[in-house]
């Protein structure tokens, strides 16, 4: 358990999986003991020499905590180049999680959004929850935790942009029909597809949660960088998880 919350934690990287030509899931021991993550919280995570960065957690195996790092910059083009025995730093788990209940729940995933809703996943079927793992991507190259989401038994609803597996078309096109068939609905991923699936919700009301991302730099709510739309609330202190009235009145009201 952290002293502080802004303590850093070393991190040694036990294992590396290429989940996609562009992905790569890292397999993480803390040098000392951390709170459990909770699905849709993050880490922020320092590579010697690079700037912090927000990065959620995909999953938590008995201590291991795995992250899923998209190559989209300069520190996360660093860790893509990083071996197993290396080490990185930890600061968290930070930020609010999804409720985990007995329910219906839909999730719907967007390209690399599909991290934190694998764990979610993976939660929920622990306690016999009723679950469809929705994803969609541009290619079926970029899709995510697809054979993990079928190995936990549950519903898999897939998507491609250009039609090479599963659904042709987007993930929203997918799934707009069938959101009154759930109790719970929770989306992550590019911020057109979080804001069209808050106005699905709103329209159904049902409960609902929005993953949100935003450009951080400290993680603690202290710099005031990642302010959510129009509210003053801040996605690393008030998010990442945020009910969709919450989201919806900050954002598209």
């Amino acid at each position: 358990m952290f002293k502080m919350i802004g303590e850093i934690v070393s991190a040694k990287i036990v294992d590396i999986i290429d989940e996609n030509p562009y992905v790569k899931s890292f397999y993480l021991v803390p040098k000392k003991k951390i709170n459990p993550p909770k699905p849709g919280q993050f880490f922020m995570v320092w590579v010697p020499g690079y700037e912090e960065i927000p990065i959620s957690a995909s999953g938590f195996f008995s201590g291991i905590i795995r992250i899923t790092v998209a190559r989209v910059g300069e520190t996360t083009e660093r860790m893509h180049q990083m071996s197993i025995g290396d080490y990185i730093g930890l600061k968290g788990p930070l930020g609010t999680y999804l409720p985990i209940k007995k329910a219906k729940y839909l999730l719907i995933a967007g390209g690399y959004g599909a991290a934190p809703l694998i764990f979610a996943a993976r939660e929920l079927k622990k306690i016999g929850a009723d679950v469809t793992f929705a994803e969609g991507a541009r290619d079926s190259s970029r899709l995510l935790f697809i054979d993990e989401a079928i190995s936990l038994g549950a519903r898999v609803l897939i998507s491609t942009e250009d039609g090479s597996f599963g659904f042709k078309g987007t993930i929203l096109d997918h799934i707009k029909d069938i959101i009154n068939d759930y109790d719970v609905i929770a989306v992550c991923g590019p911020k057109g597809l979080l804001d069209s699936v808050s106005h699905l919700i709103k329209k159904s009301n049902k409960e609902g949660y929005i993953f949100a991302e935003s450009y951080m730099k400290c993680g603690l709510g202290l710099c005031g960088s990642c302010v959510l739309g129009k509210s003053g609330l801040l996605v690393c202190r008030d998010g990442p998880v945020f009910k969709n009235d919450v989201y919806f009145k900050a954002v598209l009201e």
